[in-house]
């Protein structure tokens, strides 16, 4: 039999039923019931669970909804390989390695141990979350096919500029899998072979996603559409420079024909100008090619990556919408807000649009660290208080270490309480001293305006 997820887990039929029904417009019991020459309380019995219907009553249930019932059988074999094990025995489930991935989840989502122990507000029944698991793994193998194709292009035609773009897809699908990869093993681990009376055994075990554990699926999800968008805003500019490099070539032709045939004295100077225009956007260029394929950029099907890409976030952020919509991660998101409220934000408000979320850092020390800032708070200038959504009062700061960057840190009353932002790296300084003194007082939207400068 299949081992994984757990074989005993299944989709229960009663919660089919109620799914459709509800997910149909002004579609009731009775008139589900009538429509199949059933009764309101069969159709009653059927969504409580209280009485199973056949297979072929289910399919002709779900089709008189706004749904209909897909059935796959699809091969998998009976005895495990050894690497399936290996990833079923992982002792770091909820480690997240990937950087790309890491950095667009929450600090309390990356425990050291990789251990999220079960909470109250815990989520939807394991058993049902198959079909959410399905979806996942859906969307991971769709999210790599991009890098695949490049990867079998790069194979049959060794372009160089094919390399730059598989570097840029490698990152695709880690939400996706990492959130699949996870609700996997909370099925496996969390549904066991039904012992005894079937429905008595459901009473006394019946086993649901604990709230971080949905928490982390959900903000994996998240991370993934930010990985998508910022994959989308990279070849957008790759095409930008491109498209400025042809512009130049040609007016560099331009100003060498006329310099042939014409005897005007600032004919050459012009050509120059040129010249020296189009070495500065082949420059640009280059900043979109790390293995050498300059020539390449915008010719090697960035448009059809776009609208591909484009389509994949759209699908992440409407089953991001889907799960996010459990109750468990309302409760989750309440009780972290007030710690990352910019992350917050970055969910689903001020900063959604934005790739990844402001970087939380526990002290200063620790940011400094990390961006070579300065070791002492008191080095910042331009200092102004501003508010989070939540009411927290948090002090915006311009430093100037390597790179000038903004950064806020939490202030209660007169006394700074540790955690610290960076807001915003690489900023021009009198620019970003300005955007502080005079911006908005939201945190959310000063971060906004600092990174959109």
């Amino acid at each position: 039999m299949a081992r994984y997820p757990n074989p005993f887990a299944a989709i229960r039929a009663a919660w089919l039923i109620s799914r459709a029904r509800q997910g149909s417009d002004d579609l009731g019991q009775t008139e589900l019931g009538e429509g199949l020459g059933f009764g309101q309380a069969a159709v009653s019995k059927y969504e409580k669970g209280m009485r199973e219907p056949t297979f072929a009553d289910l399919q002709r249930l779900i089709a008189h909804t706004d749904y209909r019932l897909e059935v796959r059988l699809r091969p998998e074999p009976r005895h495990a390989s050894r690497a399936h094990h290996f990833h079923v025995s992982d002792p770091m489930p909820f480690a997240v390695s990937d950087l790309h991935l890491s950095r667009r989840m929450p600090a309390q989502l990356n425990p050291e141990s990789g251990h999220l122990p079960s909470s109250d507000h815990d989520g939807p029944r394991l058993e049902e979350a198959l079909l959410h698991l399905y979806e996942l793994q859906a969307l991971a193998a769709d999210l790599r096919r991009p890098e695949e194709r490049l990867q079998r292009a790069y194979e049959q035609f060794h372009t160089e500029r094919d390399r730059d773009l598989i570097h840029q897809m490698l990152a695709l699908g880690a939400g996706a899998s990492q959130a699949a990869r996870i609700l996997a093993r909370a099925i496996d681990h969390g549904t066991d072979r039904p012992v005894g009376r079937r429905a008595a055994r459901r009473e006394q075990n019946d086993p649901r996603a604990a709230r971080l554990v949905w928490a982390h699926i959900v903000c994996s999800l998240r991370a993934e559409e930010g990985i998508c968008r910022e994959r989308i805003t990279w070849l957008r500019r790759a095409l930008d420079a491109a498209r400025l490099r042809r512009r130049a070539q040609i007016k560099v032709e331009d100003a060498e024909l006329i310099a042939r045939n014409s005897q005007r004295p600032g004919a050459l100077a012009d050509v120059d100008q040129a010249k020296a225009e189009l070495e500065a956007v082949s420059k640009a260029c280059a900043d979109h090619s790390r293995n050498g394929g300059v020539e390449g950029v915008g010719l090697a099907g960035e448009r059809y990556l776009i609208a591909e890409l484009a389509e994949l976030a759209d699908r992440t952020r409407a089953l991001y919408d889907e799960l996010a919509s459990e109750p468990t991660f309302a409760a989750w998101r309440a009780e972290h807000a007030s710690t990352d409220p910019l992350y917050d934000a970055w969910l689903d408000g001020e900063l959604r649009d934005f790739p990844s979320p402001p970087r939380l850092y526990p002290d200063w020390e620790v940011l400094a660290k990390d961006h070579t800032s300065p070791a002492e708070p008191e080095t910042g200038e331009g200092g102004r208080m501003v508010a989070d959504h939540c009411g927290q009062q948090w002090e915006v700061l311009l430093v100037a270490g390597t790179d000038s960057a903004a950064v806020a840190r939490r202030v209660s009353g007169n006394r700074v309480t540790g955690p610290v932002y960076l807001l915003a790296d690489h900023v021009d300084s009198a620019q970003a001293r300005e955007t502080i003194a005079s911006g908005p007082a939201s945190l959310a939207a000063v971060t906004t305006a600092l990174r959109s400068s």
